[in-house]
């Protein structure tokens, strides 16, 4: 069947249209979804905004969002189809965000959310007409770094032997398979480290490791792929309108010539009144050290992670090359905004957070 196209109505698309678009978010309590959910009705949508049952997140929807007449908040649980199948009816799009990313939990909660999740969503969107889908995925599925290959979309996608990325990567090739299968227009977005304000995992376990005097480095000058908030919601709102963009998917990251993660966290240590963290360890003790502890932690049953986990020491532990060329030539993205000013932001966020505290 011929993939459905829609009119967009955002400024970041550079197009315009009469027509009110219905959108869908799941996850939309988190980092991502909330910054979409936000993006959305600011640009005209009407927005049904997935969350958790429960999620204390949830309510600062509602004080966080000014067009409040044209948002929807609906409950429900991804992994439960018939929890979020309705959401979809009548709707234009969906940004699927939702996911299970730095948890201490079994390999099977991460299935269920990250790939049985993804199936849910998509298959709801397909039942009920959706004629765009983006998913947001992570960088993670091109697999960690091999000598000096610059990874692109084209690169395979290698597992980590950990339960997000890999479930990630699952998650990906179903959805690539079902969207040929069943028509579905999809587009897949893997964003590097995204940061700004609303973050309340990323800078905030840094700080938390920060102060408990945890932190410490085993890449002495380590460069993320460092993608700011706004950013990578207008990749999102570009490949949801597009047509070019459907089965395409798109690496977002602002610079690879930011800030390192030491000096990332020096300001962070300044912001909150520490001391900046220095000790740097060996990559392979520090592997063999998060290795040991989760054995150890998962043989007494612990429900809180370790100090140190093998997914941190591997994502930290690499020079990250990436190129970000499709998505500036093909969609026509760039960075609005500059990583030094989003780092200021997101160092602000954090203030105003310490402050409420």
């Amino acid at each position: 069947m011929a993939a459905p196209t829609i009119a967009a109505t955002h400024h970041a698309t550079g197009t315009n249209a009469s027509a009110q678009l219905t959108s869908v978010v799941t996850g939309a309590a988190g980092f991502v979804g909330q910054a979409l959910v936000q993006r959305l009705l600011i640009e005209g949508d009407r927005v049904r905004a997935l969350v958790l049952r429960g999620d204390p997140l949830a309510g600062e929807l509602r004080t966080i969002c000014a067009e409040r007449d044209r948002l929807e908040i609906i409950e429900g649980d991804v992994t439960e189809y018939a929890s979020i199948a309705a959401a979809f009816a009548g709707a234009q799009r969906a940004f699927h965000t939702a996911a299970l990313v730095h948890a201490w939990a079994p390999r099977a909660r991460f299935w269920a959310a990250n790939v049985t999740g993804t199936q849910n969503v998509a298959r709801a969107a397909r039942e009920h007409g959706v004629a765009r889908l983006v998913a947001v995925s992570t960088s993670d599925v091109f697999g960690l770094p091999v000598g000096d290959r610059i990874l692109d979309e084209t690169c395979a996608r290698r597992e980590w032997a950990e339960p997000y990325a890999d479930s990630k990567i699952a998650a990906e090739r179903w959805l690539w398979d079902y969207a040929r299968e069943s028509g579905l227009a999809t587009s897949i977005i893997y964003p590097g480290w995204v940061y700004g304000p609303g973050d309340r995992a990323f800078f905030p376990g840094l700080v938390h490791a920060i102060r408990s005097g945890t932190m410490m480095f085993w890449h002495r000058n380590v460069r993320l792929p460092w993608v700011f908030i706004s950013n990578l919601v207008d990749a999102c709102l570009l490949a949801s309108s597009r047509p070019h963009a459907i089965g395409e998917g798109y690496l977002i990251f602002d610079t690879l010539e930011g800030p390192t993660l030491q000096a990332v966290c020096a300001r962070l240590a300044a912001v909150v009144g520490a001391r900046a963290p220095t000790r740097h360890i060996p990559y392979s003790l520090a592997l063999g050290a998060a290795w040991l502890l989760q054995s150890l932690w998962r043989a007494t049953g612990a429900t809180t992670p370790p100090p140190l986990l093998t997914v941190d020491v591997k994502a930290f532990g690499f020079q990250w090359e990436f190129s970000n060329a499709k998505a500036r030539e093909h969609l026509g993205w760039t960075p609005n905004v500059p990583t030094e000013a989003g780092m200021q932001q997101a160092l602000d966020f954090v203030i105003r957070q310490q402050g409420n505290r």
